[in-house]
């Protein structure tokens, strides 16, 4: 799964990696530790222009009956999504890009066999540049208030060997050669970065708290 990650770079620096020329999201800051149910940066493609927005992170359909699905709907596995119910609509139709830094997954720790509590992990670029996680957005209308919602999620599939041990999900991350592709749902399968350019480092446990947004320094094994 992917359920938490971070974006700390300008909106001026994500305007210019992504090639964006339709910018909609005049609130963006960057953000360390960023958690499901909040307002996330999205990238989608209106004709010829990329545009920049917030949505969601938990998609909702636009069948639902109210927003509560989108708890459940933070992420999208790559091997059936084009099925569900939840995703299916939003595959074919509406397709985006989430900007991110890096993302934290929990490893599972074991003493003598027994759960031993969990370990947190940064993972992303060698880099540490920016890069585009493959998402779906919809848009969804409170029957009752009128509330229109633009939301979406981060697609995931099994993690490569090298990060396996930490957790055996990660998301999707689209190399650059495939960001108009993807966009424009010229593609079916799911591209991916070589497991080369990434990197991973165990990091502090406060980032288990949204509250604590800021950089998290790598932590030795």
């Amino acid at each position: 799964m992917c359920g938490r990650f971070e974006l700390n770079i300008s909106k001026e620096q994500l305007i210019k990696t992504f090639v964006i020329s339709d910018p909609q999201m005049p609130m963006y800051e960057p953000n360390f530790n960023i958690p499901p149910g909040t307002d996330i940066p999205i990238i989608y493609q209106i004709g010829d222009h990329r545009r920049l927005t917030a949505a969601h992170w938990g998609l909702i359909p636009s069948w639902a009956k109210d927003r509560s699905i989108a708890s459940h709907t933070f992420n999208a596995r790559s091997e059936t999504v084009a099925e569900k119910p939840s995703f299916r609509t939003a595959y074919k139709r509406r397709r985006c890009m989430i900007p991110a830094t890096g993302y934290y997954e929990w490893k599972n720790l074991e003493i003598e066999g027994k759960p031993a509590g969990k370990k947190p992990f940064w993972i992303g670029r060698k880099d540490h540049q920016p890069f585009a996680m493959a998402g779906l957005f919809e848009n969804w209308t409170d029957t009752q208030s009128g509330e229109k919602i633009e939301s979406c999620t981060i697609i995931t599939r099994d993690a490569y060997p090298e990060i396996n041990h930490i957790h055996n999900r990660m998301p999707v991350i689209l190399p650059s050669e495939y960001y108009q592709l993807w966009l424009k749902g010229a593609i079916d399968d799911f591209p991916m970065v070589d497991e080369e350019d990434l990197a991973f480092y165990p990091i502090s446990k406060a980032v288990g708290s949204p509250s604590n947004n800021y950089e998290f320094k790598p932590l030795a094994e």
